[in-house]
């Protein structure tokens, strides 16, 4: 059958006693199928239902950045060592000892007898592992002390090699071709794609002009793109070796080459640059805490975002003295409160200050006596230098280090490049590295070679659906997309489906809006509201309030204040409120949190807020960004924007069937261990699979991997079942299938077995023998496939079609899994999703589930466009990222009432377990209005 089963005996994964059923019909008890036994994804390809069918969409011609590679290893085998690399410190491993570790080794590889004329047999990946394609017995190898250049401490040490022992024999050739026959998602052929992976680094990893950063590599010095406040991006290359069965062809396996971008500080001094030094660019020219003078010295707000940026960059600290400049690299600790005269030290039991201990120690007088010192080196020592006798040396940020906001807008606009440039970019970074690994001595002793070309790929462009509104009485309620045209379009003067009415509604207006301004705002809301067919009452009706946003302080104080007037205006004048419209003069940052918290959780108000520059252009109302606010309200209000015309809608929708969509959200890296994981799962409960019903969960993260598990599935389900059964009179789903974010490749097996059990348990809670099949599809978009189309099927900028699909060729050799690129990429080179079936009890073919996925990115309410997620997915994704400031929130509010004034680091852990056990039941309770998230 087509479905989801369990794994044959011998290439099980789990020691658990597995039944050599392969085969289970949807109807069979999943009692039988215990927590512990692994289930693994369906073999669509070897019963038919993939790929899918090429009278479906019409063809088109494709290239994508998958080269591929032919591997002929000296009789198949590469063999695996372990060997221990001692430096001359006791501290643990970092991955900036990884420059050292390679030159130590490639030294060995001179030194060592057994393997002298072997030296490109054998690549190293940086820590632990060696791999061979010579073997060689343990007795051979003899330990070996070398004296190794450390570019990190620019200067020589001492470093042992020892302990070189064979540890396994990777049978490359055979475990590919296994997988490519078998191949279950459980037994990807890790330990041969890992070695391979390190045999095409070892190149680079060992030249000194290139900087290796996980699996991507940059050219030192090479391309930068300036980002301003001190940082720069490197541009540089990515690959990593991806297993894909292609057996026609005999390409099994395919390097994914893509260009790659790291955020790093730049090489400059802190005080005096050319024009300006680091310490300046940092506080944005004075953008930041007033202006930058710093013969006054910073001012706390200043010293504060000097401190959070610098901490743990390594800087140069140059000291002039007679005999010579002297020259230490220091990790920065932070950035002293007291000013360097201020800065008292102990020398010989006497206490001095910073700058005086300088002039009589050294002769030098400080330029700078009012700037803090820097804490550098080790907490436990007090080793204290002048910022102006310091620069930031150049270095990518470390992961759990995050690019100030302007940083980032002005990386994701540079980085944006269209397809044909990327293409471009991709084949010359390729030609830098040994021109496409021709010369690359490692792949040659390895027997690997690259194609010089991309993979050409025959993809299909899926039809796009009709939408459907109102019912006018004409025939002109249906709105039909352009096929050359796709991911967009246009409502022509149809109104909503169901269009909301907003009688009592109020204005906050934070952007000192004049009286005219104020008037064209309300009557266009008026105007466009009744042309998409919601009706808003006149400006007699509303009520207006003015604010400031000056004081950002002031502003948090009191908005909760005027929320709650507007309320009570309400009450009084007998009506309901509606809605709550704010208008912000730039954007709102932590007050639209408090702002949500509020309207959601504390006073169940609905809250709209938009900008001031996005609503008046040029001096007038844009009344396009009006139509647009107008979508969100009416969803936000219960309406009904659009829907698939009748005679489009999938066939699987005509039947009752619960769409659901599922994500995690993970905190930022700098607060992993702080704050929780958030899971969201959204419901469908109509036929039309618009309307949505929500459930969250809160819950703790592993401090090493993210936890991709939703734990709670079982009672999330129960709960949206009942809701369902609640909205449909007593009808239960006949089908369930789930759209699943936020799980990585790594954790299929694990996230299929628990999640789709807790959902069955559900099912059978509810009612005996109830047993809805359900398909349970991932759609990942963290990957670095890119499609660049090779015939007339693009858009003007170079980007293939919304619709295009591609399911054979840089796909699964016997799962069900495709991309998809749903929207029309507007800026930069499209990305398409990857839907992979992980389980699937409806038997549903490649084409059924592709124009399912397809169609459901029509439905997204904020807009008139296919967007790139299927809508239920990117529901889920809103639900969870508004949870999060739902609970960095509450968490805010528990530390200010325990006495703690630190809102900024909130989640810091300085509340009660009740507290945060509290703040959980509150966030999970939910939200009573529905697509309060829109």
């Amino acid at each position: 059958r087509g479905r989801g089963k369990k794994m044959d005996q011998e290439l099980s994964l789990s020691s658990s006693d597995l039944s050599t059923d392969s085969s289970l019909s949807p109807a069979c008890s999943m009692s039988k199928l215990s927590m512990e036994e692994e289930l693994y994804p369906p073999q669509h390809r070897v019963t038919g239902l993939f790929p899918g069918n090429s009278t479906t969409g019409r063809p088109c011609k494709l290239e994508t950045n998958h080269f591929s590679l032919s591997i002929k290893i000296p009789e198949g085998v590469i063999y695996m060592y372990d060997v221990t690399v001692e430096p001359p410190w006791q501290r643990p491993y970092r991955r900036s000892d990884k420059k050292l570790y390679h030159e130590a080794i490639k030294m060995w590889k001179e030194a060592c007898p057994a393997i002298r004329g072997e030296k490109n047999c054998w690549v190293f990946d940086g820590c632990k592992q060696l791999f061979s394609t010579r073997s060689h017995k343990e007795s051979e190898f003899k330990k070996e002390t070398l004296v190794v250049w450390s570019k990190e401490d620019e200067r020589e040490v001492q470093v042992v090699i020892k302990d070189v022992l064979k540890v396994a024999d990777i049978m490359v050739t055979r475990d590919i071709i296994e997988w490519a026959a078998k191949g279950r998602s459980g037994f990807i052929p890790q330990d041969a794609i890992q070695a391979l992976d390190i045999v095409l680094k070892q190149a680079v990893n060992t030249d000194l002009s290139w900087e290796s950063i996980g699996r991507s590599y940059f050219p030192t010095p090479g391309h930068t793109l300036d980002l301003g406040l001190g940082k720069e991006a490197w541009c540089g290359i990515f690959s990593s070796i991806r297993p894909c069965g292609w057996k026609d062809h005999g390409v099994l396996l395919t390097l994914n080459v893509d260009v790659a971008h790291k955020p790093a500080t730049k090489q400059m001094h802190l005080t005096d640059g050319v024009e300006e030094g680091y310490l300046q660019q940092v506080l944005g020219g004075g953008k930041k805490g007033g202006t930058v003078d710093l013969g006054k010295g910073l001012t706390e707000v200043q010293r504060r975002t000097v401190s959070k940026d610098m901490e743990g960059l390594k800087v140069k600290y140059e000291l002039p003295t007679p005999e010579g400049v002297r020259k230490r690299q220091y990790r920065v600790i932070e950035a002293r409160k007291k000013p360097a005269k201020e800065e008292l030290i102990n020398v010989e039991g006497e206490n001095i200050s910073v700058v005086k201990y300088f002039l009589k120690q050294y002769g030098v007088s400080l330029k700078y006596p009012n700037l803090p010192c820097l804490w550098v080196g080790s907490r436990d020592r007090s080793t204290f230098i002048p910022m102006e006798l310091c620069s930031m040396m150049s270095q990518p940020l470390p992961r759990k280090k995050k690019l100030p906001d302007e940083a980032i807008a002005t990386m994701i606009r540079q980085t944006a490049v269209k397809p044909l440039d990327r293409q471009k970019k991709i084949m010359e970074g390729l030609q830098k590295n040994n021109a496409k690994y021709k010369n690359d001595p490692y792949a040659k002793e390895f027997g690997i070679s690259i194609s010089g070309t991309m993979t050409k790929l025959t993809g299909r462009i899926l039809d796009p659906p009709s939408i459907e509104y109102k019912d006018n009485g004409k025939d002109k309620n249906v709105v039909a997309i352009n096929k050359t045209n796709p991911g967009k379009w246009f409502q022509d003067r149809n109104v909503y489906l169901n269009g909301s009415e907003v009688s009592n509604w109020a204005v906050i207006d934070m952007a000192q809006l004049s009286d005219g301004q104020y008037k064209e705002v309300v009557q266009g809301f008026v105007v466009v509201g009744k042309e998409n067919g919601i009706k808003f009452s006149g400006v007699d009706k509303v009520m207006r309030v003015r604010a400031s946003m000056r004081d950002m302080d002031e502003a948090l104080a009191t908005i909760e204040d005027s929320l709650v007037r507007i309320g009570h205006h309400f009450q009084t004048v007998g009506g309901k409120l509606d809605i709550v419209l704010i208008i912000f003069p730039f954007k709102a940052g932590s007050l639209y949190d408090k702002i949500k918290h509020l309207g959601d959780m504390k006073l169940n108000i609905t809250t709209q807020c938009c900008l001031k520059s996005n609503l008046f252009k040029g001096g007038n109302l844009n009344k396009q960004v009006v139509a647009n606010v107008c979508m969100k309200i009416n969803s936000k209000l219960g309406g009904i924007n659009h829907v698939l015309s009748k005679s489009c809608r999938p066939n699987i929708l005509k039947r009752p069937v619960m769409i659901m969509g599922a994500d995690v959200s993970h905190p930022a890296p700098e607060c992993r261990g702080l704050k929780p994981s958030i899971a969201a799962v959204v419901a469908s409960v109509e036929p039309k699979a618009v309307n949505y019903e929500v459930q969250v969960r809160i819950q703790d993260m592993g401090l090493e991997s993210n936890e991709e598990v939703i734990k709670d599935m079982k009672q999330v389900t129960r709960n949206l079942l009942l809701k369902f059964f609640e909205k449909n009179s007593g009808r239960k789903p006949e089908k369930i299938i789930m759209f699943r974010d936020g799980c990585s490749e790594g954790q299929f097996l694990t996230v299929l077995a628990k999640e789709l059990m807790a959902m069955r348990e559900a099912c059978r809670e509810l009612e005996e023998g109830y047993q809805p099949p359900i398909t349970y599809v991932v759609v990942q978009k963290r990957h670095h496939t890119r499609f660049f189309p090779s015939d007339t099927n693009k858009y003007r900028n170079g980007n293939a079609l919304a619709g295009t699909v591609v399911d054979q060729g840089i796909n699964h050799p016997t799962e069900g899994d495709f991309y998809l690129l749903s929207h029309e990429g507007i800026q930069g080179t499209s990305r398409p999703c990857h839907y992979q079936v992980l389980w699937d009890d409806n038997n549903l073919t490649a084409d059924e589930l592709e124009v399912l996925a397809y169609y459901l990115c029509h439905l997204y309410s904020r807009c008139s466009r296919s967007v790139s997620y299927p809508t239920p997915t990117y529901y889920a994704h809103l639900v969870a990222d508004r949870a999060r400031k739902h609970h960095n929130e509450l968490i805010e509010l528990a530390q200010f009432d325990c006495g703690s004034s630190s809102g900024y680091s909130a989640g810091s852990g300085k509340i009660t377990e009740t507290e945060r056990r509290k703040i959980k039941e509150v966030v999970e309770r939910g939200i009573e209005k529905p697509m309060y998230f829109v």
